[in-house]
């Protein structure tokens, strides 16, 4: 049964949240250093949300926020190493996707202009 609770009583939350917040720094430098657009700070957005998206999957497959009981086996310590690198690159991701759609919309600002 559906449960939507956020806090658990065996740290998946505290150790999901600590990994989220220690891969955000390093996951919105990234994706702004790669970046190849004129408008970064929507690439950063776009970072943070693919990161915030990691955050929720963590916490939805190894937490308490769909399911009654959490993952046999979670524990604090797992869900902080696993969300590290997760949430890092679902921001990369996220910053990716971003930085094309933005390049997409805008071609005109990156095309050669040809000197006449």
């Amino acid at each position: 049964m559906p449960a939507l609770q956020l806090i658990d009583n065996q740290g998946i939350f505290i150790g999901s949240l600590f990994g989220f917040i220690i891969s955000l720094p390093v996951a919105l430098f990234l994706a702004f250093w790669l970046s190849a657009v004129k408008r970064r700070g929507a690439v950063i957005v776009g970072a943070f949300l693919g990161a915030l998206i990691g955050f929720v999957v963590i916490l939805g497959w190894a937490g308490t926020l769909i399911f009654d009981t959490p993952l046999p086996g979670a524990t604090g310590v797992a869900a902080f190493f696993g969300s590290i690198p997760f949430c890092t690159t679902l921001g990369l991701v996220g910053g990716m996707l971003v930085d094309l759609l933005v390049a997409r919309a805008s071609q005109k600002d990156y095309r050669r202009q040809i000197a006449h």
